[in-house]
């Protein structure tokens, strides 16, 4: 017969297990909600108001937590979905303007008085949308001047005007600004490859396309003594080389990112089985040392990682995901320590 003690404890065994999964239900809830739905605000603007009921549902009573999965769910899958139709959308507009602002200077000439006091708006406005310093910024601006640059654009074309050289630097300066603004919002300046912000935002959209995912969690043993013994410079190096062997070694359709000083991630489209084969692959690249620059001199450099390698639960958020690879990693870091003592 069990005591009153055994019975005591085991309820608040109980309890505590529940309140520890209340805690990562609700930290996975604001991570996205604080890290993802900023990268397309109007596309989460909908669901920020569903997602303040469920934390405060859940707040306030923690036997909510089953009743509001579903909801859950479905608002980061309408997050995605949307996110991606802005995405379109984007892409559609630019193209658009392109298209009208290249047409009308193919097209058209004897500019008329009005036409060149409108192009010269035109030219300028383009100019102050090319120095936007945010994506958003420049979706803005583009909503705004659509209207009128088709309007212009026709009243161009109907009188047969050519638009003027200036115009043509103009678009190309245009086009490179909008270039340069999605590189810098998704890349990492020091490697080339994907930066936490764009990795975050590709892993919670394979989530919810609930396509077979698996995680490479990559951390680089002894780096800070590298930076310490020839430099940041060298440690640069090495951070650049270990992007590239990560970068080449998987596939076109998978994502390899920097999320910290020498943490990377490869976020695998295959099963755990895969993952581990890659991985191997990878590990096996950097057994050899590996030269790098100081002071004017050439020297080599072991390059030993770290890696944790996890497979995506259904259901699972990206933040219990990336917990399980830090988990797994730091338990590879801690046996080949106890292995070298």
């Amino acid at each position: 017969m069990i005591s009153i003690k055994d019975a005591v404890d085991q309820l608040a065994n109980r309890e505590q297990t529940a309140r520890e999964a209340l805690t990562a239900y609700r930290q996975a809830i604001e991570q996205t909600q604080h890290h993802v739905f900023p990268l397309f605000p109007r596309a989460a603007q909908a669901q920020q108001p569903v997602v303040r009921k469920i934390l405060q549902d859940v707040a306030a009573t923690p036997q909510a937590v089953a009743g509001s999965a579903g909801r859950w769910a479905e608002a980061v899958a309408t997050f995605a979905a949307c996110a991606q139709a802005a995405q379109a959308r984007d892409l559609a507009m630019l193209r658009e303007l392109l298209s009208l602002l290249a047409q009308a200077a193919d097209d058209s000439s004897g500019l008329s008085q009005n036409s060149a006091a409108g192009f010269e708006h035109l030219g300028k406005n383009l100019e102050q949308l090319s120095t936007a310093p945010d994506l958003e910024t420049l979706r803005d601006g583009l909503t705004q001047h659509m209207g009128r640059l088709r309007q212009f654009v026709a009243q161009v074309l109907a009188d047969q005007e050519r638009a003027t050289s200036r115009l043509v630097t103009e678009v190309a300066q245009f086009e490179g600004r909008v270039a340069e603004l999605e590189t810098l919002a998704s890349t990492d300046s020091l490697t080339g490859i994907a930066n936490r912000r764009s990795f975050e935002a590709s892993l919670a959209m394979a989530i919810a396309s609930g396509q077979k995912l698996s995680l490479l969690l990559y951390d680089l043993d002894e780096f800070k003594s590298i930076n310490d013994r020839l430099g940041h410079e060298a440690g640069d190096q090495v951070l650049t080389h270990f992007a590239h062997v990560l970068r080449d070694e998987i596939r076109a359709d998978d994502v390899a990112a920097r999320i910290g000083g020498d943490e990377f991630v490869a976020l695998l489209y295959c099963p755990l089985e895969g993952a581990l084969r890659r991985s191997k692959q990878i590990l096996g690249r950097l057994e050899r040392r590996h030269e790098v620059t100081c002071n004017g001199r050439s020297l080599f450099v072991p390059i030993r990682v770290s890696v944790g390698v996890v497979e995506h639960l259904a259901g699972e958020s990206a933040a219990s995901l990336l917990r399980r690879a830090d988990e797994a990693m730091y338990a590879v870091k801690g046996h080949r320590a106890a292995a070298l003592r």
